[in-house]
């Protein structure tokens, strides 16, 4: 049932690998279009209403695939202790540059890759990866590792590119940009987060039609 994502090209070598070649400003600049400023504003309108209503002042919270800190920056506001970890070297540069200019000094930055996670178990009572597992090709592996990373009773929430009219033209996109994505559909990643141990509370697509462009989970993990 896992998805087998875009069957674009089978030579792999045209792909670049997940962490390299990422310019934060270019990403940063395609959000304050009028076309990515809306897919951004109705993504963060279904995970802040999820996080309104677990985030807690004395959580500790793991974000994966900070990039360049679009959520960083408000959620640590919003908790104790925030620990963001980017496999890109640039993206990790550019977020921590603007904690800096914040004053959010406490905030720990770590370069890590996916499904990787050592040293990040069990200790967070809530953890999220907005943009990161497009991707992964290990999905398991890496909800695995954001399961592993939470206290029970913990929440998380995430987003995968939509096996839809949107998905498909955004994975276009990604391969004129030589990256590979994979695409879900609703009830497949709702699937995969509860394999992994997760109770989904909230699935919604998130986009500019009704396939949306990104399914967005908000999950917790069981007490018992």
């Amino acid at each position: 049932m896992v998805a087998e994502g875009a069957p674009l090209v089978s030579d792999h070598k045209w792909f670049r690998p997940d962490h390299a070649g990422w310019d934060p400003r270019l990403y940063e600049w395609f959000f304050d279009t009028v076309l990515g400023g809306a897919l951004r504003a109705r993504e963060e309108a279904t995970i802040y209403d999820f996080l309104d209503g677990v985030l807690e002042h004395a959580h500790s919270v793991l974000e994966v695939g900070c990039g360049t800190g679009n959520y960083t920056i408000p959620v640590a506001r919003r908790c104790a202790r925030t620990v963001a970890v980017d496999a890109s070297p640039e993206m990790l540069r550019y977020t921590r540059e603007r904690l800096d200019r914040e004053g959010l000094f406490g905030v720990e930055t770590r370069l890590e890759r996916l499904p990787a996670g050592a040293g990040l178990e069990g200790g967070f009572d809530g953890a999220f990866a907005i943009g990161i597992l497009n991707y992964v090709r290990d999905i398991e592996g890496a909800l695995k590792m954001l399961v592993s990373s939470l206290k029970a009773g913990g929440w998380a929430v995430f987003n995968v590119p939509a096996r839809s009219a949107e998905g498909r033209i955004y994975a276009l996109a990604e391969f004129v940009n030589r990256r590979r994505i994979y695409l879900y559909y609703l009830p497949e990643i709702v699937w995969l987060g509860e394999r992994m141990g997760l109770r989904v509370e909230v699935a919604a697509t998130a986009g500019l039609s009704r396939g949306g462009i990104t399914v967005v989970v908000g999950a917790t993990k069981p007490s018992s």
